[in-house]
């Protein structure tokens, strides 16, 4: 079985990236062999990162509840909204509260999403770059959600079937990198 959690990066109110990261947890759940979990940035409200995650003055149950599920996940898909050319200041913040082991030789599938054209380009290359530096695995295959409003509802229901073929790209190659790494590391 696959252990993958969707890192849900964005905080804001009316945000619509979480849309996504909806339809992607429902998806793999169907999917034989995979088991998909959550983390929802806007209800963790994790402190600004100001020390290592185990001394930090404001750590909690969460915290270590939250390394126990990054530790005990097979791949990642780390979801956010394109800011101003880059990921969600969440995302970085979370990353950074946690040791870098939770991360280490596991794939990263990365999904930047926008409400304009290009799909959030610019911030998908840096989340690969972010997974790079913590020893991660970035997947190759990003998944560039333009138009986020068009593409699903706020139930995260798919609302153009054209797209799910960018979906299953996605998964496939985040799935085939996950098996084939859990694989190698049984060994």
């Amino acid at each position: 079985m696959l252990n993958i959690t969707i890192i849900s990066g964005s905080i804001r109110q009316s945000r619509n990236s979480h849309r996504i990261s909806l339809y992607l947890y429902d998806r793999l759940n169907k999917e034989a062999n995979t088991s998909a979990s959550i983390i929802d940035l806007s209800a963790e409200q994790l402190p600004l990162m100001t020390d290592a995650w185990d001394k930090h003055p404001e750590q909690t149950d969460a915290f270590g509840k939250l390394v126990t599920q990054l530790e005990q996940s097979d791949a990642f898909i780390w979801v956010s909204p394109e800011y101003n050319g880059s990921f969600t200041p969440a995302i970085k913040n979370f990353i950074d509260n946690f040791p870098i082991r939770a991360f280490k030789n596991k794939p990263v599938g990365v999904v930047s999403v926008s409400t304009g054209s290009m799909g959030g380009i610019r911030g998908g290359i840096q989340m690969q770059q972010l997974a790079l530096a913590i020893q991660a695995y970035a997947v190759p295959q990003m998944l560039l959600v333009p138009q986020i409003t068009v593409k699903f509802d706020e139930e995260g229901k798919l609302l153009d079937e054209l797209f799910n073929k960018n979906l299953s790209l996605f998964i496939d190659e985040l799935s085939w990198i996950g098996e084939a790494i859990k694989e190698k590391n049984k060994i």
